[in-house]
């Protein structure tokens, strides 16, 4: 079993769970006006955590305030709460420490911030390192980056780590500040509400920024438990393979991932009592979620939303809901959700207009984001349905095929297949158009795309090229699971210089959309509409053993049959680049 040993959320609305929980009850938001032109040219409803009050609260465990970015100590803080609530050891190596994050320290872009950090603190691993550092932590440290997915699926990759038995014990932390960075990108795909959000609402009219943190801690030691005999009980992601920056019409891959946790957890869709939904109130994606709802049997269950308090806090909005659930069971309550009044969704789902006492044993938790993916997880009682399945794992797989791009040479199973022959010096935007024309590849779409993505795809196409497994399996049964060491940051420098000059203030929505490291992924599983299982884990170093023990736990647990997995690396700022993707098959 994997029991919550505690928690935390900081959000506009409070600095510890039970403050957002109160205020939540006595539907307080935090969503306010900014006129800061610091943050947008122009006055934007966003939901924002003081400065001040940050400050005020690190300073009473650390003198070292100055050292820390915000989005750092945001997560310390968050971590220390939830810490002082639990048992656990987190210097044990029995212990992992599990990062969610969008774009963490991403306001060190800006010109006004260039020089005051190492510029090694733009990358998501070497944050979520000092994080740790400052709990004395430092080995089993990850850290994902899945756009909106990421702090769902962290809790996801925890629960099943501990069920397989790689740890006993996970600190899954997530964070996203609110920059100019992020605001503009919304703002130039229109997404941005025009006051406080109003998640499946008919006239909401998109999302609301935000910035916030939470913690959770997780434990197979029923003794470090939070007593409340909740368990985390089965997860599941996908992608919609439909589109980059939009998600899927038919809801169909949610509502398969949902399906795929409840499955796990050994429960129905009839035996749900409580849904802690995404509701980001843009158009298209409540539209998708109440069809997924739908499409799993889960029309009559309770939905509530989140995001009319708090906003959207991207990398801790994952946490924030998956905690938000586990109390809804505990105290046997549903909550409000802030700016809805009528439904504006074709799915029969049902939202919730007051909050009300009720009886809750089981709930489900739902995500989605750019890049096509889909994130579930399913929360219930100990005592509800007791059984759990276990893990048999093992070297259950076999690799097909290995490919390699370095130095404008393509290796297939280790045998070099073609070489650009391009000078040294030459860019990888002229050597991915050399490989892309010798491998005969016709996908306009190819050139559109940074380079993170061309490498990405470029290694796929061949990856799969001449082999079977397209047609072998299900697109659900196909997984794309990832490491990467720079996330997407050579586009976010070219994104920033978009907006870095007011008078030529320019935010671009299609250099925007490939500013997250998953998009990688969400082209590959487009190009070759693969829905299964999709990750990317943010690591210094090429973790190969890794990968390949959480693709045996994937294919353990039923998660996938077969797996596109390896490294896709294109550095920032020196613009090295190298790719290592395998094919790997489970074994019958």
């Amino acid at each position: 079993m994997v029991y919550i040993s505690s928690h935390n959320i900081i959000s506009s609305i409070g600095f510890n769970t039970y403050d957002n929980l109160e205020n939540i009850r006595k539907n307080i938001s935090g969503i306010k006006l900014s006129e800061d032109k610091k943050l947008s040219p122009e006055a934007v409803f966003v939901s924002l955590i003081s400065d001040e009050k940050i400050n005020k609260k690190f300073a009473k465990i650390s003198n070292l305030t100055e050292n820390y970015t915000k989005y750092e100590k945001l997560l310390i803080l968050s971590i220390n709460n939830a810490l002082k609530n639990s048992d656990i050891d987190i210097l044990s190596p029995e212990t992992v420490f599990i990062f969610s994050t969008t774009k963490g320290n991403i306001n060190l872009l800006e010109k006004e911030n260039i020089g005051k950090f190492n510029i090694n603190r733009l990358k998501l691993w070497k944050s979520s390192e000092i994080i740790s550092e400052f709990f004395g932590k430092k080995e089993n440290i990850l850290t994902i980056s899945n756009a909106c997915i990421s702090g769902s699926l962290a809790i996801i990759t925890a629960q099943r780590l501990i069920k397989a038995k790689r740890y006993k014990n996970a600190v899954i932390a997530g964070a996203d500040i609110l920059s100019e960075f992020t605001l503009s990108g919304f703002q130039a795909f229109k997404a941005v509400s025009e006051g406080a959000c109003k998640p499946f609402d008919k006239n909401r009219t998109g999302m609301t920024p935000g910035e916030g943190a939470a913690t959770v801690i997780l434990t197979s030691e029923k003794s470090k438990s939070n007593k409340s005999g909740i368990i985390i009980s089965g997860g599941a992601s996908s992608n919609d393979a439909n589109h980059i920056s939009g998600p899927s019409r038919t809801g169909e891959e949610l509502a398969l991932t949902i399906k795929s946790a409840l499955k796990e957890s050994n429960l129905s869709a009839e035996e749900i009592d409580f849904i802690s939904g995404h509701g980001t109130a843009t158009l298209f994606n409540d539209e998708t979620e109440s069809k997924a709802l739908e499409l799993a049997g889960l029309q009559n269950v309770p939905v509530s939303g989140t995001k009319g308090y708090i906003g959207h806090t991207f990398g801790a909005t994952g946490i924030i809901e998956t905690i938000v659930a586990e109390e809804a069971i505990k105290n046997s309550e549903i909550y409000k959700t802030a700016g809805f009044e009528n439904i504006g969704v074709s799915g029969k789902i049902n939202i919730q207009k007051k909050y009300k006492k009720a009886g809750i044993n089981t709930a489900v938790k739902t995500a989605s984001g750019f890049g096509g993916c889909n994130a579930a997880l399913v929360l219930k009682k100990e005592t509800f349905q007791e059984s759990e399945n276990k893990l048999n794992i093992s070297s259950n797989f076999n690799i097909l095929k290995k490919i390699t791009v370095k130095n404008g040479d393509v290796t297939i199973n280790d045998i070099i297949d073609y070489k650009t022959e391009e000078p040294n010096n030459t860019k990888f935007s002229q050597i991915a158009k050399s490989i892309y024309k010798n491998y005969k590849i016709k996908y306009p779409k190819f050139y559109k795309m940074d380079n993170l993505s061309k490498l990405g795809f470029l290694a796929a196409e061949i990856l799969l090229k001449n082999t079977s497994v397209l047609s072998k399996y299900k697109p659900e049964e196909i997984a794309v699971i990832l490491s990467n060491e720079s996330s997407s940051l050579d586009t976010d420098a070219k994104y920033q210089e978009t907006i870095n000059d007011r008078n030529n203030y320019f935010p671009s929505p299609g250099v925007f959309v490939y500013t997250l490291a998953n998009i990688m992924t969400g082209e590959i599983c487009i190009r070759h509409k693969i829905k299964g299982e999709n990750a990317v884990f943010i690591t210094e170093n090429y973790d190969k053993k890794f990968i390949f023990d959480y693709i045996s736990i994937l294919f353990a647990d039923h998660k996938a049959k077969v797996s596109i997995s390896g490294r896709i690396d294109y550095s920032f700022p020196d613009g090295n680049y190298f790719t290592e993707l395998y094919l790997i098959e489970c074994k019958k």
